[in-house]
């Protein structure tokens, strides 16, 4: 049981997957100084609960173990035991018979060590873990692999048949020999560790996302570049801009050109470039299209109506 990972590592780990993250917030402290209590508030998937504590990390706990059954019940696949009220748990806790019935095993999920000494290694400002392949033996249906942790002159090494698992275990060697010898990491904490490795997680995960959105689609072809609009533009954003268009025929370029973006859902952003001779040249993109539309002018009201006519002929 004592691997079993935490209710809020479980929540946040669900929430990564959705491609979101939980939020909490501690709403109030009532009592005196030593026996105040905190009440935690969680907010995920457009459902709010609140749990109390004796301090703010049980507070969290609660709160997290509430949302888990709040999400169960909303029909996501939350793992046992959190998926049962507080009964149910003791019941299958305890291995009576028709408790568990119709419902899978308790999902143990052992701990990510490589995140834990990883943040160990950062808050303790320790240097940084360096892992190395020492051997890869045996034929290629069972091969095994060993793999060494080292963090400074400690080090600590593991057997396994993937390098993945022999990655692991040796991170949890060194990991428990540094927390069991360094008395500065005494006080360090797994949970909002193994937080931090998750948020980190999420905003390289963002970051990937937004960078292939900016991607090009290397299969589009040139001759059908014109129809870059078109490819995120449903027919009614099509037929309101074309609409704009057609009301704002003869108008002021820059205007016209706001009000067709608007339509279409579309920001507009002008910049300027440097020319070799002469004055710089105004530049007008509309964005999100793929490719990219950018044309340009002598100022921003010539290139506003290179915009226009792009857009009455895209569309």
């Amino acid at each position: 049981m004592t691997d079993m990972k935490t209710a809020a590592t479980v929540l946040q780990e669900m929430m990564v997957k959705l491609h979101t993250m939980p939020h909490y917030e501690c709403i109030s402290q009532s009592g005196p100084q030593h026996q105040a209590m905190f009440e935690y508030r969680c907010k995920a998937q457009g459902i709010e609960v609140t749990a109390t504590g004796r301090c703010k990390k049980d507070a969290k706990q609660e709160v997290a173990k509430l949302m888990l059954r709040e999400l169960a019940a909303a029909g996501y696949n939350v793992p046992m035991p959190y998926r049962l009220d507080n009964y149910q748990a003791a019941q299958i806790g305890k291995n009576i018979p028709g408790a568990g019935d119709n419902v899978e095993p308790a999902s143990m999920g052992s701990r990510s060590y490589v995140a834990l000494l990883k943040e160990l290694c950062a808050e303790y400002r320790l240097p940084s873990v360096e892992y190395d392949l020492t051997s890869d033996t045996g034929p290629a249906h069972q091969r095994h692999f060993t793999m060494v942790a080292r963090v400074g002159q400690h080090s600590r090494c593991a057997t396994s048949t993937t390098k993945k698992a022999a990655r692991q275990l040796a991170a949890e060697k060194l990991y428990s020999y540094l927390r069991e010898n360094l008395s500065i990491t005494k006080d360090f904490d797994e949970e909002d560790a193994l937080a931090r490795a998750h948020e980190r997680v999420m905003e390289r995960y963002q970051e990937a996302a937004e960078d292939a959105a900016r991607r090009p689609d290397l299969g589009q072809r040139i001759a059908d570049y014109h129809l870059g609009l078109q490819t995120h533009l449903g027919p009614e954003a099509l037929s309101s801009g074309r609409a704009a268009l057609a009301a704002r025929a003869g108008a002021e370029p820059q205007s016209a050109l706001a009000a067709a973006a608007a339509a279409l859902g579309l920001a507009v952003q002008y910049a300027e470039l440097p020319a070799q001779r002469g004055p710089p040249v105004a530049v007008v993109a509309l964005e999100p299209a793929a490719p990219a539309v950018l044309l340009a002018g002598a100022d921003r009201d010539a290139a506003a109506r290179a915009a226009l006519r792009y857009l009455q002929h895209a569309l």
